[in-house]
């Protein structure tokens, strides 16, 4: 119940003092999230609930599903479900990047305030043979997403690849001319789609200016022919239609993402390729989905080919509903300036502005007419208080959500001397980086009612500030407030104007706000802020 002569009180004096109440550590459930109309400070159309609420979709990235290369082609860890079952977790491969995704992973995700994470997934595992989809895997991945359905965190479930596939890699025996150099394989795509000519030698050791990579990239945007004869794009597409029919009911999956950082095939010229190649494949992959299953609304992700993340340049011009009419369609570029951008790639230093990343996705966004989600961003620790650090700041004043990469790893996948998780090494198995969490686990608004005017967050005074203008709310009425995760570290009381507030004090140590607009402007925030 709510004490609400306490609330009118502090209406009466334009400060509304909170009613503070003990429950479960999980965030609120999920429920299914579409497209809605242009908002927030970017300006850009908002990714929203039923009750036209906008969503920030924040977290971490999840990778340990992903089918990694070894040197004997075989999975990194079981494949099934029934390996987990009961909150089991099987032993890690450390020669692998990745760590395999188990229950207890939630128990240390959902403190954090997280309501997000992209879960990577494996067309290599999910379609092993031309048409056979994995039934196993298929199961694998929804006990997952059952996982992340009890702690209330959203799943989007991104096909993931690097490099195309971990069957393209320099054989024993095979030679590499100068500057090009051997390479290991990474991940991706089945055996059967990995079929290439040209020799699989990195220029510079840079794992995409790989020949064969590029070689099956553009066999996949030509529609080559698979070993049965059916086209790629036809098997790809089978592939996501797979997922969509297993999860099309469960509100938790937020939607899918159709590739990870497509390269551009032999195709080079910036903007080009996404135009004329990627985004038509992209709505082919769509429009079998939608119109294979009745009632599809479910989000879908879509990232500009690789060249965009490397140059910070908007090259997008044309609308997304030239390529298909469905609406719930998510522009989901990376963001890694200073960190794979050219000025450090090629000249080890950072000239790139800080910002540019952000604000060529959000021109490139308003191109296409479609919400901005960004899927990847992060950096060595190492970077932490200032590549990290800004990264965050600039997703609170464009009001973005992303996820950060990555949850946990046993090396990066590009440096093998550093390690880029939230949790694990080189701390104690279960121990999290503590500068990596201070930036990570902040204050943010999970669902905002009405419009947000900007939102900030200091991790040094552990302050935040909201401000948004909305139509009344009804009081208690949960599934339409502006609800805000504040973090264990926020240690102040808060407040609100123009709005009614509930404080859920959490086992955990973080809170819920609630709140309620009383009609026009509010504002939540830290009474040290």
């Amino acid at each position: 119940m709510f004490t609400l002569a306490l609330v009118a009180l502090g209406c009466a004096f334009g400060l509304t003092a909170p009613f503070s109440q003990a429950a479960a550590t999980q965030l609120p459930s999920p429920s299914f999230l579409h497209v809605g109309p242009v908002g927030g400070p970017a300006g850009l159309p908002q990714i929203v609930d039923s009750g036209g609420r906008a969503v920030l979709l924040k977290g971490v990235n999840a990778d340990g599903l992903v089918d990694y290369f070894r040197p004997d082609l075989i999975p990194p860890y079981p494949t099934g479900p029934t390996a987990y079952a009961g909150g089991a977790c099987p032993p890690d491969d450390t020669t692998v990047e990745g760590v395999d995704i188990c229950q207890y992973d939630f128990s240390q995700l959902a403190p954090l305030g997280y309501d997000a994470i992209r879960l990577n997934v494996s067309w290599s595992l999910l379609e092993p043979a031309p048409g056979t989809i994995d039934k196993s895997y298929l199961e694998r991945i929804a006990q997952v997403v059952a996982w992340a359905k009890a702690a209330g965190i959203y799943v989007v479930i991104d096909m993931h690849q690097d490099a195309w596939s971990k069957y393209v890699y320099t054989a024993a025996g095979d030679t590499c001319v100068a500057p090009f150099q051997p390479i290991r394989g990474f991940d991706g795509a089945p055996l059967w789609a990995s079929q290439y000519v040209m020799p699989a030698c990195a220029l510079n050791g840079v794992r995409e200016l790989d020949l064969a990579v590029q070689e099956d990239f553009q066999k996949l945007y030509d529609d080559a022919p698979a070993p049965d004869g059916v086209g790629l794009q036809e098997h790809y597409a089978s592939a996501v239609l797979a997922l969509a029919q297993r999860f099309q009911k469960e509100p938790t999956v937020a939607g899918y993402e159709i590739i990870n950082e497509p390269s551009p095939g032999f195709n080079a010229l910036p903007g080009v390729v996404d135009a004329t190649e990627l985004f038509p494949f992209y709505a082919k992959v769509i429009d079998h989905v939608v119109s294979s299953v009745p009632g599809f609304r479910q989000l879908f992700f879509i990232e500009p080919n690789v060249e965009r993340d490397v140059t910070d340049f908007s090259a997008i011009v044309t609308p997304w509903s030239e390529y298909s009419s469905y609406p719930n369609v998510v522009y989901a570029p990376h963001v890694y300036t200073g960190v794979f951008t050219l000025d450090q790639q090629v000249a080890s230093t950072r000239f790139f502005p800080s910002e540019g990343g952000y604000e060529s996705a959000i021109s490139d966004a308003k191109a296409l007419g479609l919400p901005l989600w960004i899927g990847e961003f992060g950096n060595n620790p190492a970077d932490d208080n200032t590549l990290l650090r800004t990264s965050y700041e600039l997703q609170d004043r464009y009001g973005l959500g992303g996820t950060l990469w990555l949850w946990k790893e046993n090396a990066n996948d590009i440096n093998r001397a550093v390690f880029w998780g939230v949790y694990g090494p080189p701390f104690p198995p279960g121990t999290a980086q503590p500068l990596r969490i201070t930036y990570t686990s902040r204050a943010f608004p999970l669902y905002t009612a009405g419009a947000l005017k900007n939102f900030s967050y200091d991790p040094n005074s552990a302050g935040f500030d909201l401000q948004a203008a909305s139509p009344p709310v009804p009081l208690g009425a949960r599934n339409l407030a502006t609800v805000i995760f504040v973090p264990r570290a926020v240690s102040a009381g808060v407040a609100a104007t123009g709005a009614r507030l509930q404080i859920v004090s959490r086992s955990d140590g973080s809170r819920i706000v609630y709140a309620w607009p009383a009609g026009g402007t509010y504002r939540v925030f830290t009474l040290n802020g």
